[in-house]
């Protein structure tokens, strides 16, 4: 009988035909700011209909946090008490206005409110913005707003877009404004972007490695049905880089899923042969030689299988269940 395991290889980056969004879409420079708010969770698909939407304080702080690296912490906080009298534990900006205060981004009033509701102005993003890169008073020159304004302008963050001081900026201001954050330098002089560990390649960001970077995976199918955190409804399903549909699952696919984006990737691809070499060591194993080709080991669930501890040696016949790579 064949004995199974799992040796998945995470795809350092993906191709452009297995992402959730064709290539027109993202043939424009706006398009590609609000797929890449999307992928990071700024704002939902259901938002891309209502660009010229104001954006409120609260929304504005979602933004904020989403765009930083502490992005995943957000969704751990739960209800942990009221920051501000018109923001209690229970409302849905409350762990982003409660990160971006902490963190010093965003302020609230003297009269102990933060007014989530309000619609954010030009001025107040560029000043939240330019102090999550790193920019004090002692390297701005002149005073609010001006002095804000002129920096944000400076540094590129203000780029395909125009908007003067007073100015209430709509989605579409926004997805713009934090696409150039990820591209600008901060005050340290490294761009923004890479040091939340995406690529940057001639003042864009590389879409294929961010959307790899926020998928989550892998993982494998116990049987027809997937185990996915969120509705199966208006989900986009790949299979072996092709539209599909979630009845095209089987048992043993491997599989990746993008939250954000509502879109699943699956394989179907596995090999069977001979386990002839485990690399370097049974006692720390990284990767394993299988009819004649090598594959790395990406979860522990294969590491542990092919251990000294677990029931797999060479000579056995296994089956790998490969992933995107």
């Amino acid at each position: 009988m064949k004995k199974r395991f799992l040796a998945l290889l995470l795809a350092v980056s993906m191709a452009v035909s297995m992402l959730a969004m064709s290539a027109a879409a993202l043939g424009s420079a706006s398009n590609t700011a609000v797929q890449t708010a999307i992928t990071l969770g700024a704002m939902d698909t259901s938002q891309t209909g209502s660009l010229d939407a104001a954006v409120t304080r609260g929304a504005f702080a979602k933004m904020l946090v989403s765009f930083s690296a502490y992005r995943e912490s957000a969704a751990q906080q739960g209800n942990i008490g009221t920051l501000y009298k018109d923001v209690p534990g229970t409302s849905q900006w409350a762990p982003y206005v409660r990160i971006a205060v902490q963190q010093g981004w965003m302020n609230g009033y003297t009269d102990g409110t933060f007014r989530p509701d309000n619609a954010v102005t030009l001025e107040e993003a560029c000043t939240a913005l330019l102090k999550m890169l790193g920019y004090d008073s002692a390297s701005l020159a002149g005073s609010f707003p001006s002095a804000q304004l002129s920096k944000a302008s400076a540094i590129g963050l203000l780029d395909d877009l125009n908007l003067s001081q007073g100015d209430v900026l709509t989605r579409n201001d926004c997805v713009r404004l934090f696409y150039n954050l990820l591209v600008c330098e901060n005050s340290e002089g490294t761009v923004y972007g890479t040091t939340l560990g995406y690529t940057v390649k001639n003042g864009e960001i590389d879409y294929a490695t961010l959307v790899s970077a926020n998928t989550k995976g892998p993982y494998v199918a116990e049987s027809s049905s997937l185990s996915l955190p969120f509705s199966t409804s208006n989900m986009t399903v790949y299979r072996n880089g092709s539209a599909a549909d979630l009845s095209d699952v089987q048992q043993y696919d491997v599989y990746y899923y993008n939250e954000n984006l509502r879109t699943v990737w699956v394989y179907s691809d596995r090999v069977t042969g001979t386990l002839t070499e485990i690399s370097p060591s049974r006692t720390a194993p990284t990767s394993v030689t299988v009819a004649g080709l090598t594959y790395e080991l990406e979860t522990s669930t294969a590491t542990y299988k092919v251990s000294s501890q677990g029931s797999f040696t060479t000579g056995d016949l296994v089956t790998l269940l490969l992933g995107m790579d």
